[in-house]
């Protein structure tokens, strides 16, 4: 962490629900007030959260789709000590009080990340049962060869660059930002490219509550003798197949989207920010600091899992219920004024965007790579400039990260004879 970044240690963060008496008047309840911002929206400008934060405070009410809702919380130190478990929050989304008069919260893309799954995932567990499940995971990427991992990603983005590269346009989400989690980080796993495939289709069809893709993804498994996903299948700590493939369902679900997302907002980063794009190309910003700057500035990862109360408690002047769900906005700390105060992020990474705790990321370095090659890759061999207004483009609705649907963009094609464009 940054020396100019600093978490306070005191006590006062929050208090019993039996401390609300003392407080000079009832705290806020989430069901309070009659309407409360839509999350939607929230992470697109460091404005709107400025203006949540002037209305509500670090943790404000929001509304994830009619009828639900959740606190948001945009203070840093809150955020850390929450996902470093020092609050009553569960992982559990089964103990959502949300889930009551909601059977069709699965088919929300806002409500997905608070559906409880059947069976004991590793995103969804608290104490010793997420230790058993997590501790594969850990192994397994504890044991990648980075440089194999680095030679793969540098040769899948080459190849992806060049099927589009003599053509003078692209959409570089639809062609280069979308296959590249399951060429690169399906491929470092031990899968060969068409079963990657397969397994990242089945993490998506598992999402939306597709029973027969842990079926799926079982068989798959099974003929995995060697590599990162044989030793996952084979793990001692699994007590079935399928728990091992529950957890490369939500470990490639999970993947596949921040991958996505932060290549998606890095480059959309360079085609729509001159500073950031004159810095880059310019030598003043490394790549490392450039993927820094956008985990801090815009960053690809609005929320971490959601947390729900395990017990009542008093944030501030709100009362968190048992029930209640929270959402860690890491997206909102690059206009934290806390922050600010203490100085430039520039270079730090303490962005929270990997998580904190023992939910946080099993792979950052890996993730780093990718989307370091893969941004590298495309600007050494192309110079694209942005084919829409920036405010044409849209964006995915999803609770924890910013997908772009598309970004088309036009470019001097390689190799074209001279004098055309």
């Amino acid at each position: 962490m940054s020396s100019s970044i600093t978490l306070d240690d005191r006590d006062d963060v929050a208090g019993s629900a039996a401390d609300a008496g003392g407080r000079g008047g009832r705290p806020l309840r989430l069901g309070d007030p009659a309407s409360v911002p839509a999350v939607t929206g929230l992470w697109t400008a460091h404005d709107d959260v400025a203006r949540l934060r002037d209305e509500w405070g670090d943790a404000a009410p929001v509304e994830l789709a009619p009828g639900a809702r959740a606190w948001l919380v945009t203070e840093y130190r809150t955020i850390v000590e929450m996902a470093r478990g020092r609050f009553p929050l569960s992982a559990a989304a089964g103990t959502w009080s949300g889930h009551t008069g909601r059977p069709g919260a699965a088919a929300s893309p806002l409500l997905q990340p608070l559906v409880a799954s059947r069976r004991p995932i590793v995103g969804q567990a608290d104490g010793t049962l997420h230790e058993r499940l997590r501790t594969p995971i850990d192994e397994v990427f504890g044991s990648v060869d980075e440089s194999e991992a680095a030679r793969i990603t540098r040769a899948t983005c080459e190849d992806l660059a060049g099927r589009f590269a003599a053509t003078g346009v692209a959409d570089l989400v639809r062609e280069y930002v979308e296959p590249i989690p399951h060429l690169t980080f399906g491929v470092v796993m031990g899968f060969d490219p068409a079963t990657a495939r397969q397994v990242f289709d089945a993490a998506a069809r598992a999402g939306a509550g597709d029973a027969s893709a842990v079926h799926e993804v079982s068989f798959l498994l099974t003929g995995q003798k060697t590599g990162p996903a044989g030793r996952l299948a084979r793990h001692a700590a699994y007590e079935s197949t399928a728990e091992a493939a529950l957890g490369l369902l939500s470990l490639v679900a999970t993947a596949s989207q921040g991958l996505r997302a932060w290549l998606g907002q890095t480059l959309h980063l360079s085609l729509t920010d001159a500073r950031f794009a004159s810095r880059l190309t310019g030598g003043q910003l490394g790549i490392d600091e450039a993927l820094d700057e956008v985990l801090w500035a815009a960053s690809p990862v609005s929320a971490l899992a959601p947390r729900i109360a395990a017990e009542d408690f008093l944030l501030g002047d709100k009362l968190v219920q048992q029930g209640d769900a929270v959402l860690l906005g890491v997206g909102a700390l690059g206009s934290d004024p806390g922050l600010r105060a203490q100085g430039d992020t520039s270079g730090s990474r303490a962005h929270l965007a990997f998580g904190a705790g023992a939910h946080a990321c099993p792979a950052p370095r890996l993730a780093r790579l990718i989307v370091r090659t893969a941004v590298e890759t495309l600007h050494h061999r192309l110079t694209p400039t942005l084919a829409l207004r920036p405010e044409e483009l849209r964006w995915t609705p999803d609770l924890r990260f910013r997908l772009l649907e598309a970004l088309p963009v036009v470019f001097h094609p390689e190799n074209a004879p001279e004098g055309t464009s």
